[in-house]
């Protein structure tokens, strides 16, 4: 059988950057809940208390308070920074495995380039499939959207 020894390496670095760009768009996802929360939350009483009219006084606080009440419900059921870390650190995870087998250390080392390769690759989808796990109890269910 005839392996590229090269293409598990691609196949790590591909891995990898699919893990940084998810780790990313939930960091992104985390911040902006966050700051939207917390510039409504601040400026809404303001707009009650120093503006006159039905428009700032009134609808103004209202739309301000629904963009904190919709973005905190968002953090707490979609929760994007427990993503956010789950995939820094498979990504993490993941950069040790290509270390490792860059310098043939840890559990690649004493290896032909050919099973360093093959343990390459088997180390990624273990990392692959154990975040996909983690993430799959992190989904919420029925009756996490139920009420009590």
């Amino acid at each position: 059988m005839n392996i590229d020894v090269n293409k598990s390496r691609k196949y790590g670095i591909e891995q990898l950057n699919h893990f940084k760009d998810k780790a990313a768009h939930n960091k992104f996802e985390s911040l902006w809940c966050f700051r939207l929360i917390m510039v409504s939350t601040l400026t809404a009483p303001l707009f009650v208390t120093l503006t006159d009219g039905f428009w700032l006084s009134k609808v103004t606080p209202s739309v301000l308070s629904a963009f904190a009440a919709f973005s905190t419900a968002w953090l707490q059921l979609r929760k994007p920074q427990d993503l956010w870390a789950l995939y820094r650190g498979a990504e993490r995870l993941i950069e040790d495995q290509i270390t490792q087998y860059d310098f043939l250390s840890g559990s690649y080392k004493g290896k032909d380039q050919l099973e360093a390769s093959q343990l390459l690759v088997e180390n990624i989808s273990k990392v692959k499939l154990d975040t996909h796990n983690t993430w799959a109890k992190k989904v919420p269910n029925k009756s996490d959207l139920q009420l009590e």
